[in-house]
């Protein structure tokens, strides 16, 4: 770890930090912040990730989806980390290219088509004539993140004499994940893999994907596919908003709900169409796994909602280890019948909401829900592909499109089974255990009564032989007593 370096990102980032922690305290005490204090310091916040480089760039795009670690204000001002990426210098990434690509790439456009945290676009030319687009990781970015990480590593346990255990504990686990999940991304083959997969996956769907040319670690070719943005004007005026918002929809989440991968990164930047109305995906560097059970879970989860059971979807989150061990269950199932019934425009008594706010603060911490690794991929994804499907159509709501999707796709019949299976489980678990037989405790013969006759016996011969001899014929009667089971 450089001395050096880590002297650089404390003296830039504990003024944020404690000035975040300001603010923290007095939301979680119910007082009103100024919007314009907020969006004031979020603004130094970002533009002081943008200053330390790669490492916080990406964890601050990571962050920007965290609504339990940061208010509106802060996630909408890291929104900015998508595009206000400053590219690295041509000539430095030119040598890579040549040197991991030069049998396959002959000329390189200067000027970046984008540029992100770990890496830049360029448009070229294949030595077959072919239009291509190459990504390359910008120059030394490795060995930044290692030693960026490092810092952090030693530095994020001392934030508890700062920042409250709650708020420290997620943040520590959003660390871990990014921390080892952040090296994949640096490599292009895994990537060119995931968009294989992924092409396979959306077949039949009026989707291109750019075919991979040559991938190595450092360097990925790229058939080039041009369109429009999808949240560009030309897009947005040329297709209808609300059709346009679900096929995008569509194409991010049915991979999720009826296969292995899905691509987990759908901004804006990574999403065109072109003019025949194909929609066009970019940047597989983050795509995610799901097995089959947490997918299954995860339609249930969606199912429950919409009908409206707030036990079931507490009893749901469970199994996909989404509650904190420390939450009280009924108060969270209350909360959630309140969210339902406001989100299906029920009106909910003030009276009613101000007494569970008084059973949750009694009942648990202010987060009593946490995100494991194997959804949390999932749920970032959710999140930005909400954002970028009501950029869209302004108007778009997730929870009734994903019910949508789920019955178009005969998938409900998956979530009915399993929550049949749980109860099934349920009720065998009793029965097997009532079954179990009770230990039957091994009878002995008792024989303890053969030494009372003896001990009783001394009173006779206290009698006729005097207190010498009872006591001797006493002290034989107790032994046998003891010495028998």
């Amino acid at each position: 770890m450089s001395i050096s370096r880590a002297i650089t990102i404390l003296r830039k980032m504990t003024p944020r930090v404690l000035k975040y922690r300001d603010f923290r305290k007095r939301i979680l005490k119910g007082e009103k912040v100024p919007r314009e204090e907020l969006e004031e310091e979020a603004r130094k916040f970002v533009d002081t990730m943008i200053e330390l480089g790669p490492t916080f760039i990406k964890f601050g795009q990571v962050l920007s989806v965290r609504a339990d670690v940061l208010p509106q204000e802060y996630m909408k001002e890291l929104q900015r980390l998508q595009d206000e990426v400053p590219p690295a210098k041509f000539d430095e990434v030119k040598e890579v290219i040549f040197r991991e690509a030069g049998d396959v790439i002959q000329e390189v456009d200067p000027r970046p088509l984008a540029a992100a945290s770990l890496g830049q676009v360029h448009v070229g030319l294949s030595k077959d004539g072919r239009k291509v687009a190459i990504k390359v990781n910008r120059p030394g970015v490795e060995e930044i993140l290692r030693e960026d990480i490092s810092v952090i590593k030693t530095f994020l346990p001392l934030t508890r004499l700062i920042l409250d255990s709650s708020l420290v504990e997620t943040l520590s686990m959003i660390f871990r994940q990014f921390s080892s999940r952040i090296f994949e991304e640096l490599n292009y083959e895994r990537e060119a893999f995931y968009t294989s997969k992924l092409r396979e996956e959306l077949e039949g769907f009026r989707v291109k994907i750019p075919r991979t040319v040559k991938a190595t670690k450092r360097v990925l070719v790229m058939e080039y596919i041009k369109g429009y943005k999808i949240t560009s004007q030309e897009a947005l005026n040329k297709f209808d908003r609300k059709a346009l918002a679900w096929r995008v929809f569509k194409t991010f989440v049915y991979p999720v709900l009826t296969s292995d991968y899905f691509h987990a990164d759908p901004h804006p930047g990574n999403v065109a169409i072109d003019d025949e109305g194909y929609i066009i995906l970019y940047d597989f560097g983050m795509a995610g796994f799901i097995d089959r059970e947490t997918r299954i879970k995860l339609i249930r989860m969606y199912v429950t909602i919409s009908r409206g059971d707030p036990l079931t979807l507490v009893n749901v989150l469970d199994q996909l280890g989404a509650i904190q061990p420390y939450a009280d269950r009924k108060v969270l199932a209350k909360g959630f019948d309140l969210m339902i019934r406001e989100m299906k425009g029920v009106p909910v008594d003030q009276l009613e909401l101000e007494e569970f706010n008084r059973l949750a603060s009694e009942a648990f911490f202010k987060f009593p829900l946490r995100l494991p690794e194997k959804i949390a991929l999932y749920f970032r994804m959710s999140s930005v592909l909400e954002g970028t499907c009501r950029m869209i159509d302004p108007d778009f709501d997730f929870l009734p499109n994903l019910v949508r999707l789920v019955e178009e796709e005969g998938l409900m019949r998956l979530a009915i089974i399993d929550e049949v299976m749980d109860y099934v489980n349920y009720f065998t678990t009793q029965v097997k255990e009532r079954m179990l037989r009770t230990p039957i405790q091994e009878r002995r013969r008792e024989k303890r009564w053969i030494g009372l006759p003896v001990v009783l016996a001394s009173f006779p011969v206290y009698l006729f032989l005097g207190d010498v001899p009872s006591i001797l014929v006493a002290l034989l009667g107790i032994t046998i007593t003891l010495s028998l089971p």
